[in-house]
Parts: C-alpha cells; structure tokens; sequence
C-alpha cells in the first residue's frame, strides 16, 4: 500500500474554489414574472399560481442590481439543481428582507433554505438533514445577510427554500431574497500545514491513521460526509496513532489542528 504523505487533494481545495454553484443567484437578467415547475434555472413546486414567487425588477427593491425574488404571503416555494463535489464544504449565502407593515412576522413564519437528495420534485431530506432556519423573530426590517456550512454527502443535490404559512391572523410574511451563492468554503492553504511537515498515512485505512509533524498537533476531529462529527481527540503531541477500526467504511473528513493552523483533509477507510 502506497504511503501518503499528504492525502488526497489536501483542504480539498479544488479548481472550482470560488466558482457559484447555483445559475442565477443574483436574478439578474432572468425572465421575470412567476416562476412554475417548467422555469429554469429556478422552478416551484408549486401548482397555484397565488403563491408561485416570482421575479420582480425594480431597483430600489432588489438588494444589489435591479431584480429580485419576491415570495408573497403564506406558502412558497423554489428550487434549483446543483452538482457539488462530494466530501467537500461548501458555504451557502443569501439575503432576506421580510416585507410586513403590520409588524415583522411571527417566528415560526419563517424561511426553510435546504439541501437535498435531487430524487425529483422537492427533493428527499437527508439523515441528518441539511436545513437553515430564518427566524422573523430575530431580524430588521431591513436586508439581512446570512450563511451557513454545509459537506456535500453526494454529487447530485438540490437547493431548496420554503417559506411557512403564516400563523392564523398574524402579519403578513411576504419576503424578498436576492444573491444566493454556494461556493466551496475558503480553509486553510497546504502550505499552513506542511511548514509543519505534516504527515498522515495510510490513506486507505483499516484500522489506524498514523500522524505526524514537527509541533505539537494540538485536536484531531472527524466527520461523515454528511458533516456529522465521528472522532474528536485533543492529542498535544507530535505523533499519534488514531484507532478509526470502529468507524464504518466510506470517505471521512478529517480536521487537523497545529497552533494556528487548520488543515481539512479526506481520508477512506476500508
């Protein structure tokens, strides 16, 4: 079995670092008006036209440019399908305005922003699932940006957002959303870890990750491709074994922790 010094495409940092997952996130340019099962590269899974969104150009709406996605009261939904590369991370921002002159909505009139199985329509939840919560509750009147992690569990993946109905005659929760994007998280270079001449090995593994570096590796954890945590040891020493006999077969995240530098890697145990 070949040593590897330094795993498998290292922080995953690949060609694609920086590039939007998602066609269209600003909305600029889109065909506007309402968007039904057959639109592209957004679509709804929603048959009446009442609560379709829809995409509306005014500029002195929109968050940047001069068009928007507008959801108007109660349920509503849109979607989008994406290829990630899978074991990878990937940060997923957006803008919110909640519009509402009775008030900002209720908490649990909220916006569900999802990532799913793409096993057609809605999509399927994952186990755990991948899901963000914007609370009316805790937000202005006013734009608000928000973000969140998330490890891509498989190439195939659909974004999915859903707005709540609101609470019997509670305010209105019509919101606008405007600049989605998806892109690969930003980590640490290789070069933060191999000034450490940081080494892990063997990849594949059986049993035990062998590690080594010329500090102190200070925490080791690990987690599934669904981004569920499985290992997390403080090690402070310059050589450790990691016992991964327990884990089940598959590809790992691993996060290696020396001073200040943070390093993520892949690894597959057999």
């Amino acid at each position: 079995m070949k040593k590897i010094t330094f795993l498998l495409a290292v922080l995953t940092l690949s060609i694609s670092y920086g590039q939007n997952l998602l066609s269209g996130g600003g909305f600029e340019g889109l065909t506007t008006g309402k968007i039904t099962s057959a639109s592209t590269p957004w679509s709804s899974g929603i048959g009446n036209a009442t609560f379709q969104p829809s995409i509306n150009s005014n500029s002195a709406n929109a968050h940047t440019g001069d068009q928007f996605l507008n959801m108007g009261n109660d349920f509503s939904n849109f979607r989008q399908n994406i290829t990630a590369v899978p074991g990878t991370q990937y940060t997923v921002t957006f803008w919110n305005l909640f519009v509402s002159g009775q008030g900002q909505p209720a908490s649990t009139d909220g916006i569900f922003v999802s990532v799913r199985d793409n096993s057609g329509g809605n999509g399927t939840q994952f186990d755990p699932i991948i899901s963000f919560y914007v609370d009316p509750s805790t937000v202005d009147a006013n734009w608000n940006q928000f973000t969140f992690d998330f490890v891509a569990p498989q190439a195939d993946l659909l974004f999915f957002v859903a707005k709540q109905s609101r609470a019997a005659g509670g305010p209105n929760n019509s919101a606008r959303m405007d600049d989605f994007s998806i892109v690969e998280t930003p980590t640490a270079s290789v070069a933060d870890l191999q000034k450490f001449n940081f080494k892990s090995y063997p990849n594949p593994a059986n049993n035990f990750i062998k590690l080594s570096a010329s500090k102190n590796i200070d925490k080791v954890e690990i987690y599934s491709l669904l981004g569920k945590q499985v290992f997390n040891k403080t090690l402070a020493s310059k050589s450790n074994e990691i016992n991964v006999s327990n884990l089940a077969n598959g590809v790992y995240v691993v996060k290696a922790y020396i001073e200040d530098a943070v390093g993520t890697y892949k690894f597959i145990k057999q």
